[in-house]
């Protein structure tokens, strides 16, 4: 029974110092892996600050021209509600690009005096 426990105890020893040598070997590769992970999270998280920030300037040039166009709240939530289906990147360019208006006013089927509303104080017909 001694022999067969230190076999075993050999064994084991064995066993945990190959742990420890492969788990040494392995700390500089898992620290490059450490701060590459890190650097991609970094520039994932300034990525979305930045796009973030182009969406709210383009979200309030959209309200500016709304205001300007003298849109009353359901008109400009139609216009939000298209601009955002047809150009969710860019919100004020339905403000001149009509086509895009009238496709999707095609899609949707809103409001006809709504509509018609937003035709004339947006694109003047």
């Amino acid at each position: 029974m001694s022999l067969f426990a230190l076999v075993q105890n050999d064994a084991l020893e064995k066993v945990s110092r190959g742990f420890r040598e492969y788990s040494a070997s392995q700390s500089s590769l898992a620290i490059l892996f450490g701060v590459i992970l890190g650097l991609g999270i970094v520039a994932a998280l300034f990525y979305a600050w930045a796009s973030g920030r182009d969406r709210v300037v383009g979200r309030r040039l959209f309200l500016k021209l709304a205001r300007a166009s003298g849109l009353a709240r359901p008109e400009s939530e139609l216009l939000i509600r298209i601009a955002r289906r047809v150009l969710p990147d860019n919100p004020p360019a339905i403000f001149v690009r009509r086509s895009l208006f009238e496709n999707a006013v095609a899609d949707l089927e809103p409001d006809d005096t709504l509509v018609q509303a937003v035709r004339r104080k947006v694109y003047g017909a």
